[in-house]
């Protein structure tokens, strides 16, 4: 195997990392996942033949971040396509994105999100390494009864590679580890999740108060903030951050006016504190929908709109999923 080191941001030539069959404090990534480490560890040339069964769970990153300089990748050598599915890894810089090293390395954004579990693309931390797939495609994690054939059906990609890929035959998967779907494709929706592009902002304003902790502006007591509050005038309209369904519409003494919409894969909206809602309960809304209008009611210091997004229940920060 030759061990090449490349930088992604400028038009140097691969410069040689390490001689065949020896490897110098570096990782050589191998088409089964696993990594070889150590100072003049002898590896013998190897290319690979095809994934097998990849165990893709137990690939750990631990304590390679120190010894790959930023913004450069160790990558195996050019395998024709037939030679199987591999990965080459990537360290996180300062500015990239995840749209921008997949324009790098000719594979789609759903392979690398999905090969690597990430959630949410804006929260790419700098120094982060990156596993990189040779081939495009996605991770996914078999369900009862899942078979190659039900899978290829469900995705529309061909149940023989699937299978070639993978090395796996006709039985049901047992689901006890992930498997690579060539070809195949995360839904528009699950890509603007990952992207954080699912809502719209509500209303035009500037931000008053950050979601997390403050102090609180009437007691003067550390509290959590659950939401973003986005100073405004009076009257100035609300919109639907995104289409869904008004779950409530009320009153309350500390959110005064509010309505809250339920939207797709469990996510929900509150806008509080508003003077006049357009909306009720059942109504189906539109993405960017008239809802009401910006008011003061409530606890509130001023003209503004509270702004909560949750997801399962549970609050987010919802500068991570504002477009």
């Amino acid at each position: 195997m030759k061990i090449q080191r490349r930088t992604e941001r400028s038009d140097e030539a691969l410069v040689r990392l390490a001689r065949p069959g020896t490897l110098r404090a570096v990782v050589a990534v191998l088409v089964f996942g696993f990594f070889f480490l150590g100072s003049e560890t002898s590896v013998p040339p190897v290319l690979p033949d095809s994934m097998g069964s990849a165990d893709f769970s137990d690939i750990s990153m631990k304590g390679l971040s120190d010894g790959l300089p930023d913004g450069l990748s160790i990558l195996e050598e050019e395998a024709p396509p037939d030679e199987g599915l591999y990965y080459s890894v990537y360290k996180v810089v300062r500015g990239d994105t995840v749209s921008q090293i997949a324009d790098v390395y000719d594979v789609t954004v759903d392979s690398i999100v999905t090969f690597n579990r990430i959630t949410n693309t804006r929260t790419l931390s700098i120094g982060k390494l990156l596993k990189i797939p040779s081939m495009n495609g996605i991770l996914y994690d078999p369900k009862k009864g899942d078979t190659p054939a039900s899978i290829s059906l469900a995705f529309n990609i061909s149940e023989e590679r699937i299978k070639e890929v993978n090395g796996i035959d006709d039985d049901t998967l047992t689901g006890e580890k992930p498997i690579f779907l060539p070809d195949a494709r995360l839904s528009s929706f699950a890509l603007r999740e990952i992207n954080g592009d699912l809502f719209k902002w509500p209303i035009r304003g500037w931000i008053t108060s950050w979601y997390g902790w403050r102090d609180d502006p009437f007691t003067g007591e550390r509290s959590f903030h659950t939401g973003i509050d986005v100073g405004s005038s009076v009257g100035v309209a609300v919109y639907a951050a995104m289409e869904g369904v008004v779950a409530a519409v009320g009153y309350s003494t500390a959110a005064g006016n509010y309505l809250v919409i339920s939207h797709h894969s469990r996510y929900s909206t509150m806008y509080a504190h508003l003077s006049s809602t357009a909306v009720r309960v059942g109504q189906r809304v539109s993405q960017y929908a008239l809802i009401g209008r910006v008011g003061t009611t409530g606890y509130s210091t001023g003209p503004h709109l509270h702004f909560t997004v949750s997801k399962n229940g549970r609050t987010i920060n919802p500068m991570t999923v504002l477009r």
